[in-house]
């Protein structure tokens, strides 16, 4: 659907967004509410017990993998040193990609206030930069 393509790629305004979402959990609402007491309560039971049975997550329909197409080695003329696969912190001084990266790691770090001996779980992509970073730090 078209509409589903605009939302992904970030084109539809927010107020928009979160009006749709106001509406569809107005409208589950009102459907919840068509049951009386007991009824809702063993609709809940059902689906706590649904819940249960779960998988904890649901695995998401993988990527198409045309970013990883490319030999690794075509990274090595795109990305600094640091393989930082999505941004870096471009300061006024700054002149080079490598120098980017760092910032960018070192400014996660700080915004996330690392101290020495926390456990870090880290969910990022690529080839692991912030987990090396931080590591070596």
């Amino acid at each position: 659907m078209w509409l589903d393509n605009w939302i992904v790629q970030n084109n539809f305004p927010d107020p928009l967004l979160r009006q749709g979402i106001r509406r569809l959990l107005r409208q589950r609402l009102t459907e919840e509410d068509k049951y009386d007491p007991e009824a809702r309560q063993s609709r809940l039971s059902q689906l706590i017990e649904q819940l249960k049975a779960s998988p904890i997550a649901v695995y998401p329909k993988p990527d198409n993998g045309q970013h990883h197409l490319p030999p690794v080695a075509f990274f090595g003329y795109c990305l600094g040193k640091y393989l930082k696969f999505s941004c870096g912190y471009w300061k006024p001084e700054t002149n080079d990609l490598d120098t980017a990266e760092k910032d960018m790691l070192e400014l996660t770090c700080q915004r996330a206030a690392l101290t020495d001996g926390q456990k870090v779980l880290e969910l990022g992509c690529g080839w692991g930069s912030l987990s090396l970073y931080m590591a070596g730090k």
